[in-house]
């Protein structure tokens, strides 16, 4: 079923020259959406605002898990957070699984290990966690790729498609190829604003279509 993402509008005081105008856009719901483009494009923008703009309505609040994750992680460890994003007793069985699965080792010494002496990969896959276990019925991870590996982003991934089976909208800002590919919709920002958008499958086959000039990056 599809669904549509409202029209978006954000300017910003101390960068005049910037402003992110998105008409509403119609996307499939099949997957997860890819949002593209360069950086300073305007993506994680466009992530921010949405999460803004649906943050009083409950039945169609999109959650929102930032690139710079001192935003996000604001308790001492894992169990803290989510006691604290809950306000009820976690299911530390069904966490001890998640932290395993995200490539920790020893999952359950993770349940109360400091964020602050982990790496950036690791608060990056903790945080991923934490989303993961909420289950948003919305959801917008802006590059969750940055510092996880690829063995781990082939787990992200699945998870992700795991996420979208449910009829969660999910939407991924990225420069990764392979969550592009993946992705049943991808909307192309240029200096904010929607240069093109689609299904996946059509975009990807139009010969005149780059993923290059939207700054996606391919393994080598």
């Amino acid at each position: 079923m599809n669904h549509t993402i409202p029209a978006l509008r954000k300017t910003y005081g101390d960068n005049p020259s910037f402003i992110l105008e998105a008409p509403e856009q119609s996307i499939s719901g099949a997957g997860y959406t890819c949002i593209i483009g360069e950086n300073g494009s305007g993506k994680s923008t466009y992530g921010e605002t949405l999460a803004e703009l649906s943050s009083h309505n409950s039945d169609e609040k999109w959650y929102y898990l930032p690139q710079h994750l001192d935003r996000f992680l604001f308790a001492e460890n894992v169990s803290e957070q989510l006691s604290a994003l809950l306000s009820q007793e976690i299911n530390q069985t069904r966490l001890v699984s998640l932290i395993e699965e995200l490539g920790f080792s020893d999952p359950e010494g993770m349940l109360h290990f400091p964020f602050l002496l982990m790496s950036g990969g690791e608060r990056r896959r903790m945080a991923l966690v934490c989303v993961f276990y909420l289950e948003p019925a919305r959801l917008i991870l802006d590059e969750p790729e940055i510092g996880v590996t690829t063995k781990e982003n082939m787990v992200l991934l699945s998870k992700l498609h795991n996420l979208a089976g449910t009829n969660a909208r999910v939407i991924i800002i990225s420069h990764n190829a392979e969550f592009v590919r993946q992705s049943s919709d991808i909307i192309c920002l240029i200096n904010g604003k929607i240069a093109r958008a689609g299904r996946t499958e059509e975009l990807i086959s139009d010969p005149n279509f780059e993923l290059e000039k939207y700054g996606v990056r391919f393994s080598q």
